[in-house]
């Protein structure tokens, strides 16, 4: 309907167009979706199934190499509590009586199986996987983690993930955390270069994807003392506890 001068009614100032509003609503539906609808989906397979530690319910043995030091254990979670974990060898050596005892008391019950996982799959933000190279095997991503976990204090903010997933039998083979720029953590400790890179295995119908090995490099000042350290976790010998 005309108004009085003759000329269409126009919306108030005031007032949103309803239908630039639902066009509004739809498109930003959409962007919403799109990073989902546009992950392949061996990727999201890859991601859905992502443990960067040992599954629960499965026995290892882990060999620790931090420097030039050996130290090889198991962890079966199937013994009773305070016998999960038995020291195999220390530099590169059978242990003693006492280093066991030492041993037993530094390994309680439940504690982590091999190094603490830097992040879950949960830290990783999918929007931000870019695909940086690909060929019929397997595709290399890189990416960011979610900004609940990125907060100035954490150390995830300082870090790119490299991610690459297997196309054939969908899991993340191997994944590589690199420090951009150095960051001091803490007071005392400043970190000029921090590279973690972990491999995984290939899932079987019997079992899941399982870690392999961790290697990781430090470089920098502790208590303005000057530190390297390379560490390398290589895990052998899964079995399926009861």
């Amino acid at each position: 309907m005309a108004n009085s001068s003759g000329s269409s009614p126009a919306f108030p100032r005031h007032r949103r167009n309803p239908v630039h509003a639902c066009w509004g609503l739809l498109a930003a539906g959409l962007l919403a979706t799109l990073p989902a609808l546009a992950m392949p989906g061996y990727l999201r397979t890859a991601l859905d199934s992502f443990n960067p530690g040992v599954p629960a319910g499965w026995a290892c043995t882990i060999t620790t190499i931090r420097n030039k030091d050996t130290l090889v254990e198991r962890f079966d979670p199937a013994r009773p509590p305070g016998e999960q974990w038995t020291l195999l060898q220390c530099h590169d050596r059978s242990p003693t009586a006492e280093e066991r005892e030492k041993y037993l008391q530094s390994r309680p019950s439940g504690s982590t199986v091999g190094p603490q996982a830097v992040f879950s799959k949960a830290d990783i933000e999918p929007g931000s996987l870019t695909l940086e190279r690909e060929d019929d095997e397997r595709a290399e991503f890189k990416g960011s983690f979610r900004a609940e976990s990125t907060g100035a204090d954490k150390m995830l903010g300082h870090l790119v993930l490299h991610l690459t997933a297997n196309k054939r039998r969908p899991h993340v083979e191997k994944y590589a955390l690199l420090l951009e720029t150095p960051y001091s953590p803490v007071l005392g400790v400043k970190m000029n270069e921090l590279q973690l890179v972990a491999e995984f295995l290939p899932p079987e119908s019997d079992r899941p994807s399982l870690p392999a090995k961790q290697t990781s490099r430090f470089t920098g000042r502790i208590l303005l003392i000057p530190t390297e350290e390379n560490l390398q976790v290589i895990f052998s010998d899964f079995t399926r506890s009861p």
